[in-house]
C-alpha cells in the first residue's frame, strides 16, 4: 500500500534517460513558432481592452480615484506581458520541439524555463479571477450571500494558487531537480498536481462566469434586455473558461496520452497565452458599459437612426458633458441619489409603503444611488424609474385593497 502511494504522489519532474537526439539549427521551430507568435501578438490586442478600460473610468465616468481591481488589471497586463516574454524566450530552449530533437543541455534549459514562465502564468490567473470577483462583489455586494459567495471564490482561487507556485519549484528535492532530472533525490508527482490544478481552474472559471447571472436575472425593476445585455457583458467569462478547458484536456493529454510531451506542451503552453489574456479581457469588457453606449449614440446620429437630435443629446446620461446647452429630458437626467438630498424621484417625499417598495433599487450599486455610486455606469437610474415607481404604486395599491 505505501509503495502505491509512493508511486502515486512521488515521481521525477521531467522526462530523465538519455536524449541524443538533434536540436534544430535554427530556433524556435516546429509548434515553437506559433508559440512565439502567439507570445508577441496576444498581449497588444489585451492591451487595447485595458486602456479602454482606463479611459471610460477617466474620461467617460471621471473617478475620483481607481478602485482596487482597476490596479489589480493593471498590475496583472504588466504580468501578461512579462508571461508573454518568459514564452517566447522559451521558444529559443526547445518549447514547441519534438521530443526526439532534444538533448540532455537543451531538456535541462526547456524544463527549467517552463517552470519560470508558469510562475507568471499563475499570477495572471489570479490577477484576472481576482479582479472579476471584486467587480461582482463591488455590484451586487450588498446581498450577503452573494458577497461572501465572492469572497470564497476569491479566497480559494488564491489558495490554490499560491501552492501551485509553491510547488512548481518546490515539489522537487533538491529544486534543481526539476530541470536536471538525474539528480538524485524526489519529486511530487506532476500528473497529479496538474490534473488536481487543472481541474480548480475550470471549477472556478465557471462559479465566475455563472455568479452575476445568479443576481441579474433577480432584478425586479430591469427590463428583459437590459437583463439580456448585462448577462452577455458580465459572463463573458465563459470564453476564459472555455479556453481553460481546451487547455486542460490538451495537457492531460500531455501527461498520460503521448510519449512526445514537449510537443504537445507546446500547444498547451500557447494556450496558456491566450487563457490568461483572454480572462484579462472580460475582466475589462465588463466595465466599458459607457463606452459601448456612447458609441452607439453616435452611431444612431451619424447613420440617422434619430430624425430630432442636439449636440447634447448624442452623450449618454451618465458621462459628463462640456458646458453646452441642455434641452432635453434625456440631458437632463439626474445622477446620484437621483440628485435630490432627500431620495426622492423629481424633488417628491414617498410614502413609507412606496418607499420600502423602492428599497431595492437604492440599495445596489447598480443604481448610483445611496452612499455607494455605480463604479462602472452599467446601467444608469433613469431608465428604471418610472418602471420602480410604477411597481411600487401597485404594490401599494394591492397593500390597501388588502387592508
Amino acid at each position: 500500500m505505501s509503495s502505491y502511494l509512493s508511486s502515486l504522489l512521488i515521481e521525477r519532474a521531467s522526462p530523465s534517460g538519455t536524449f541524443n537526439g538533434t536540436p534544430p539549427d535554427r530556433l524556435p521551430a516546429e509548434n515553437g513558432v506559433h508559440i512565439w507568435r502567439a507570445a508577441v501578438a496576444t498581449p497588444f490586442f489585451t492591451f487595447v481592452f485595458v486602456a479602454l478600460r482606463f479611459y471610460t473610468r477617466t474620461y467617460l465616468l471621471k473617478v475620483k480615484k481607481y478602485t482596487i481591481d482597476d490596479y489589480i488589471v493593471a498590475l496583472t497586463m504588466l504580468v501578461c506581458i512579462a508571461h508573454a516574454v518568459l514564452m517566447a524566450v522559451a521558444t529559443y530552449n526547445g518549447m514547441g520541439l519534438h521530443i526526439w530533437q532534444y538533448d540532455s543541455e537543451l531538456n535541462s534549459r526547456y524544463y527549467l524555463w517552463i517552470g519560470i514562465s508558469s510562475e507568471f502564468y499563475v499570477l495572471g490567473l489570479m490577477g484576472f479571477k481576482v479582479a472579476l470577483c471584486i467587480l461582482y462583489n463591488q455590484l451586487f455586494g450588498v446581498y450577503v450571500r452573494f458577497r461572501w459567495t465572492c469572497y470564497g471564490t476569491m479566497f480559494f482561487c488564491i489558495g490554490y494558487l499560491f501552492c501551485n507556485m509553491l510547488t512548481e519549484f518546490f515539489g522537487c528535492h533538491p529544486i534543481r531537480k526539476k530541470w536536471q532530472p538525474d539528480l538524485e533525490g524526489v519529486c511530487i508527482n506532476s500528473t497529479a498536481a496538474a490534473t488536481f490544478y487543472g481541474a480548480c481552474n475550470m471549477a472556478t472559471d465557471l462559479i465566475i462566469a455563472i455568479m452575476p447571472l445568479t443576481m441579474i436575472w433577480k432584478l425586479q425593476i430591469a427590463t428583459r434586455r437590459q437583463k439580456v445585455g448585462l448577462s452577455l457583458v458580465l459572463s463573458c467569462g465563459f470564453i476564459a473558461w472555455a479556453v481553460a478547458v481546451t487547455r486542460w484536456g490538451i495537457a492531460t493529454f500531455d501527461l498520460v496520452g503521448t510519449k512526445d510531451r514537449p510537443w504537445w506542451a507546446g500547444v498547451s503552453f500557447m494556450l496558456s497565452i491566450l487563457e490568461i489574456n483572454t480572462g484579462l479581457v472580460c475582466a475589462c469588457v465588463a466595465t466599458l458599459g459607457p463606452l459601448w453606449k456612447l458609441v452607439y449614440a453616435r452611431v444612431k446620429v451619424w447613420t440617422g437612426w434619430t430624425a430630432h437630435h442636439t449636440k447634447a443629446s448624442t452623450w449618454p446620461s451618465f458621462v459628463r458633458k462640456p458646458g453646452f446647452s441642455q434641452s432635453s429630458d434625456e440631458t437632463k437626467r439626474p445622477s446620484g441619489h437621483w440628485a435630490h438630498p432627500n431620495g426622492g424621484a423629481n424633488g417628491r417625499n414617498f410614502p413609507a409603503g412606496r418607499a420600502n417598495g423602492l428599497s431595492s433599487l437604492q440599495n445596489t450599486t447598480l443604481n448610483s444611488t445611496g452612499s455607494r455610486n455605480d463604479e462602472y455606469g452599467l446601467l444608469h437610474v433613469s431608465d428604471w424609474r418610472a418602471r420602480a415607481i410604477g411597481e411600487s404604486r401597485l404594490q401599494e395599491s394591492t397593500t390597501t385593497v388588502d387592508v
